[in-house]
């Protein structure tokens, strides 16, 4: 399908849309903070999994003449052992000071110096759930005085011992320092520790972003060391299951936004999960509807609390509207019929202020409908409308979004100019905005054909305070989709991918897919069902995500690994070496070539320089990584990525993808049927030229790049300062398989990047499936014949490992699941290996919609 967006508007449709959505926007407004902060693993897991955040893992910290430190804290009072250290100070004599949380949710502070201990009860601190505390100490060496300030209650001592905490430690949760060690943890979440003296802020650590290891402190670069981190943030980039039912097929579901649950509805049951407590419940229906069950064909009625099942047939057939009564579990009165519907993935809103059901396009009978249906409650009568303005051609699996009650928004599904499916059928990436009243569509854009066409979710999410839409987008060619979350502008055709990705067994008319924001929680509720057919068993999944969504490369802090003064001196001392390299090189006309064109060629040269050393998490300059997300890292440290648009993103993959696998890069010919299918040859010649100038433009600061043409294939080649870890484990892989005798250090390297995730994760494009496919299943392979090689010993925490990067490119894998259980069983870590096996039997059963096999005493047997 070509664009038909224009390159250019006008000022004067800029103006319109300018005002159109600063007016909206007055409308609606979501929260837009994210929350953050680090939450503790406490008593309820193992102690070397507790959470522990040291504030000087390097050196003590100096106050010669005192300080003052603050922070926020939230104590979760649901463990049943609430008892824990939430900090801990101490000198260079193993003094301590500490603040705890007693086992009667009793807030003390006590300090121990010279082997005398002072304790003191805040008994006026009152926690509750969900509260911040405020918590300030002050400590002056010279007047040798301590306080403490915790909410509005205050405690002060005066002793000579206080001089003593010149140089500290200060170490929250669990700590490790080996004579003042402590491993009981309240359930707490700490965020905003600043340090201070004499009104001058010298730390603050915001626990907000982070790096690998820990968190840089925002005013002097400080490090501090977190073990075994719940980073709060990560809860707007990462889906969370909340439940996962089976029902009978092709359920109705509907969002109830007066009492925040999902409500299911099969031909035996009424579930209604509620997102406030996370319980489901399920009500016998005595009394079910008496025709075909279709996807999405219930809604949420807030004018009468009422849920309402409507039937949309050929006219002919018969139209109802049914509503559910939850005392007597009856659907209302309807009329029998098995004709399967003709408005299968349609969208629908309700609109409150009417009291109106609007129905719009959908699909049957080999028929993609434009029509809009609407439907009166207070008249009991269906009406048939018509679509004025811009024209909106007929489609089904598109998105309805609410911008108010008088405004829709419609994006994007799948359908053809004619309505038959047989005639061209296309993908449509167009957005318009309906008015209600008039039912006058307006176009606000055309988005440009991505890599990899998607279709989205029955329901978009609005935000017109920030002038964008969140869509659920998926590709439906294949059964074993990946949905992601997209974010679309409203005045311009431009998007971005945010979170991580939603697992989904597609089939058509037998799935749904739909998108809600649940204000009480301030998250977006994704709601999956996927059945085979109507006769068959539906897996049904919610999931959540904080909001406003993210994406993980909003995660992390900048670099600062390195001493500013010590690079500079460094660049200084080599710079002459740098210089005369260039002119040889130059000179001799060669260039040196990325050596991923081909693993096998100088293999030993090759690894010799990366085999043991540093782990991936310490290369973080002028480099490409591709494990864990795209990533790319310039010169100063400064993450790329967002600067690769789609279509960009793709060139450059499939380049960098083909010169790896086989030297010779990709031809243009294939480059032409992925990218420019639809284009003719000059027209694709130019769109590379154009692409390919603004790649080399990011790459500028990365390093040396080189794209050359030869023989018709594309190829790229690197200067050496250029490290790419999917190069890298493909020359370990090769080495490790090559080698009589093998290095563990080797293995254990390429552990440690397979650790960071999974291959290019939030890219789901066919040519890219291939690659990852072909490199899991080498992958696995390789780790299956080590961990079944008598001859090579690992240890436990080796093995753990294994198991854990085959989950990662595998998360079915049995054997890696009897691995890890049998090894955390031996070193006694029961409930682990139990909690495992758990996790692995549901994800086992939202994939294959049936019961694992195997016990858990099978599997460790």
């Amino acid at each position: 399908m070509k664009s038909t967006y224009r390159k250019h508007k006008t000022t004067k449709e800029k103006i319109n849309l300018f005002f159109l959505f600063f007016f909206l926007s007055l409308s609606l407004a979501f929260a837009q903070e994210p929350q953050y902060g680090l939450k503790f693993n406490s008593n309820g897991y193992e102690p070397e999994m507790r959470t522990s955040l040291d504030l000087s893992p390097d050196d003590s910290f100096s106050f010669h003449e005192g300080f003052s430190m603050s922070f926020d804290v939230k104590i979760d009072l649901k463990e049943i052992h609430p008892y824990g250290y939430v900090f801990r100070i101490i000198d260079k004599n193993e003094n301590n000071i500490d603040l705890l949380v007693g086992n009667k949710d009793i807030v003390s502070f006590s300090f121990s110096i010279d082997d005398v201990v002072f304790n003191k009860t805040f008994g006026e601190i009152k926690l509750h759930p969900e509260q911040w505390l405020h918590v300030q100490l002050r400590m002056d060496i010279k007047t040798e005085e301590l306080e403490i300030q915790i909410g509005k209650a205050t405690q002060k001592w005066k002793h000579p011992g206080i001089k003593s905490f010149r140089e500290i430690a200060i170490v929250f949760g669990k700590n490790n320092y080996p004579k003042t060690s402590a491993i009981d943890v309240p359930d707490m979440t700490i965020k905003d520790i600043k340090i201070d003296h004499q009104n001058t802020t010298l730390y603050y650590w915001k626990l907000s972003k982070y790096v690998p290891g820990g968190v840089y402190d925002e005013v002097k670069k400080h490090f501090a060391k977190c073990d075994n981190p719940n980073w709060i943030l990560t809860q707007n980039t990462t889906w969370k299951k909340e439940s996962t039912f089976t029902c009978d097929g092709n359920p109705y579901i509907a969002y109830n936004s007066d009492h925040n649950t999902v409500a299911v509805a099969d031909r035996h049951f009424f579930y209604t999960f509620s997102l406030a407590d996370r319980q489901l419940g399920k009500q016998t229906i005595n009394k079910s509807l008496s025709y075909l069950p279709y996807a999405n064909q219930m809604v949420y009625n807030p004018a009468d609390s009422n849920y309402y099942a409507y039937n949309l047939l050929k006219e002919e057939d018969g139209r109802e509207f049914a509503a559910f009564n939850p005392a007597t579990g009856a659907w209302a009165e309807t009329t029998a019929h098995n004709q399967y519907s003709d408005y299968w993935q349609h969208n629908r809103y309700f609109s409150a202020k009417n009291n109106q059901l609007y129905i719009f396009g959908g699909y049957g009978h080999i028929k993609y409908k434009k029509d809009v249906y609407m439907y009166d409650v207070s008249t009991n009568s269906w009406l048939k409308k018509a679509i004025k303005g811009d024209g909106i051609e007929p489609r089904y699996l598109s998105g309805l979004g609410v911008i108010n009650e008088n405004k829709l928004l419609l994006f994007g599904g799948y359908g053809s100019k004619t309505g038959n499916q047989e005639l061209f059928p296309q993908h449509y990436y167009d957005a318009y905005i309906i008015e209600m009243e008039t039912m006058k569509s307006k176009k606000l854009w055309t988005l440009e054909t991505p890599a990899e066409n998607f279709v989205v979710s029955n329901s978009l999410v609005v935000d017109t305070a920030n002038n964008c839409f969140y869509a659920l987008c998926y590709p439906f060619t294949k059964f074993n989709t990946t949905i992601m979350l997209y974010k679309f502008s409203l005045t311009e055709p431009k998007y971005e991918i945010l979170a991580d990705t939603i697992l989904l067994g597609f089939k058509d008319v037998g799935s749904y897919v739909d998108l809600f924001f649940d204000k009480a929680s301030n998250k977006l509720i994704a709601v999956t069902s996927s059945s085979v057919s109507a006769e068959s068993i539906a897996t049904v999944s919610i999931y959540s995500l904080s909001y406003p969504p993210l994406s993980k490369t909003n995660l992390y802090q900048p670099d600062q690994s390195e001493s500013r003064m010590l690079w500079i001196g460094c660049v200084f001392a080599l710079i002459f070496l740098v210089l005369l390299v260039v002119i040889l090189f130059y000179r001799k006309g060669k260039r040196k070539k990325f050596a991923a064109h081909n693993p096998s060629v100088e293999l030993a040269e090759d690894v010799e320089t990366i085999s043991g050393i540093k782990t991936i998490k310490s290369i973080r300059k002028q480099a490409i990584f591709l494990f864990g997300g795209f990533r790319v890292v310039d010169k100063e440290g400064h993450d790329l990525a967002a600067e690769f648009k789609p279509l960009v993103k793709s060139l450059f993959l499939l380049i960098l993808l083909n010169t790896i696998k086989n030297g010779r890069g990709i031809s243009f010919v294939k480059l032409k049927e992925i990218l420019w299918f639809d284009m003719n040859e000059e027209s694709a010649n130019n769109n590379r030229g154009v692409a390919l100038s603004k790649i080399r433009k990011i790459l500028e600061n990365v390093g040396e790049v080189q794209f050359s043409k030869q023989d018709s294939y594309w190829s790229v080649e690197f200067g050496k300062e250029i490290y790419c870890d999917y190069y890298e484990a493909l020359v370990l892989i090769r080495k490790i398989k090559e080698s009589k005798n093998i290095n563990i250090d080797d293995i254990k390297r390429l552990l440690s990047i397979l650790s960071e995730g999974e291959l290019l994760p939030n890219i789901q494009i066919e040519w890219v499936d291939a690659i990852k496919s072909e490199f899991s299943d080498e992958l696995v392979n390789l780790f299956m014949d080590l961990i079944h090689q008598k001859e090579i010993i690992f240890s436990d925490a080796t093995y753990i490992d294994i198991a854990n990067t085959l989950f990662i490119h595998d998360p079915l894998n049995e054997d890696a699941l009897k691995l890890k259980c049998s090894v955390l069983v031996k070193t006694g870590k029961n409930g682990l290996a139990k909690n495992t096996y758990t996790a692995f039997v549901k994800e086992y059963a939202a994939w294959f919609g049936t019961d694992y096999k195997y016990s858990f005493s099978q599997i460790i047997s």
